[in-house]
């Protein structure tokens, strides 16, 4: 090697030590005052995309930034990033929102890809998401389905979207109890647990998520005897799923003919008519016989349950409340919120 080539390497060599030393005193500077634990924490995500949750982190009182929030989560998880989910800042957080977090976290832990996170600041949401049994759910991973009586909080998933009819009964008793104070039997809650899961088993995910479980949270407000349920089937949705039908199947080219009922099609639209048995009439040309996504409406109006609210791609509604909307964003699966008080339907426990 010639001097000129060797001087011309050695000054090339030494403008990289140069920039180096600056990036690093660059570093040092930014970490000057923070405590030992802070420093740590920033090296050991420093290559995490860090992803802030909403001040007011909740599936069904925060839709639009929720499911903007959890976008934001799937697109790391498309390019395989390593995300940290920094819930510093949430105010108020309920189960809605962790059930949904929980689903989507699964993916990460399910394929080993790094992730981490932290607790909220205020004091009760910090609480709530302890109790909640979320992270003892995400690290386990999916074991077999067991109920546990008097718990407050309980988050239940199944591999492979079986339905599990078994769960109605230990559920239907903690209800009664919470509520009334006594065992009754409440037919809306165990409809509606069938239906979601029967729909969960029937739709295939068509994408490459691999995403297999149903999640379910039950939270029991004893205090307000209220027991509210959050329900999710992160996969790839209702309207998706009808997309995706084959020829044969007997909602193959369900939109199409929905464009002829409606000026538009918007999935809000295609949700309300679904909800009330309409779009099965008018692809199927059959009249509604009281199996899936409408049997849940069917209970709502039966007084057996409440406050009933579906989420599902783009589209939200809030069936109670006969609001149904558009969203910003798309959520990549079906959720579903109830609850049951002392004003619902109920039957007297008896043995015969």
């Amino acid at each position: 090697m010639n001097k000129s080539v060797k001087k011309h390497k050695d000054a090339k060599l030494l403008r990289r030590r140069l920039i180096s030393n600056q990036k690093q005193k660059k570093r040092n500077k930014s970490l000057q005052g923070l405590s030992k634990s802070e420093v740590d924490f920033i090296k050991q995500f420093k290559d995490y995309n860090k992803i802030n949750a909403p001040i007011n982190f909740s599936f069904v009182h925060s839709t639009e930034k929720t499911v903007e929030f959890i976008r934001k989560i799937e697109r790391s998880f498309s390019i395989k990033q390593k995300i940290f989910v920094n819930l510093e800042r949430v105010e108020y957080i309920d189960n809605s929102a962790i059930i949904v977090l929980l689903s989507v976290m699964n993916l990460f832990r399910s394929r080993g890809l790094g992730f981490g996170g932290n607790y909220p600041i205020a004091e009760d949401a910090a609480i709530l998401l302890y109790n909640s049994g979320f992270l003892k759910s995400l690290f386990r991973g999916s074991r077999k389905l067991t109920y546990t009586f008097g718990k407050k909080n309980q988050l239940f998933t199944q591999e492979n979207k079986k339905v599990v009819a078994s769960l109605g009964h230990p559920l239907m008793i903690e209800v009664g109890f919470t509520i009334f104070g006594e065992r009754k039997i409440f037919k809306g809650l165990q409809r509606i647990l069938l239906e979601l899961m029967q729909n969960t088993n029937n739709h295939a995910v068509v994408d490459n998520k691999g995403q297999k479980n149903w999640w379910l949270s039950v939270n029991h407000d004893r205090e307000n005897n209220k027991v509210a349920f959050s329900f999710v089937d992160y996969g790839v949705g209702v309207f998706e799923s009808l997309k995706s039908k084959k020829e044969g199947n007997k909602w193959f080219g369900a939109f199409e003919k929905v464009k002829n009922r409606l000026k538009y099609g918007t999935n809000e639209e295609v949700l309300k008519l679904l909800l009330n048995g309409d779009l099965h009439m008018t692809v199927t040309g059959k009249h509604f016989r009281g199996k899936g996504i409408p049997g849940m409406k069917q209970v709502l109006d039966r007084n057996q349950i409440s406050n009933l609210h579906v989420i599902t791609n783009d589209a939200y509604a809030d069936v109670s409340g006969n609001n149904y909307k558009k969203l910003r964003n798309h959520f990549s699966g079906t959720f579903v919120y109830w609850d049951i008080d002392d004003t619902n339907q109920t039957t007297e426990w008896s043995i015969k």
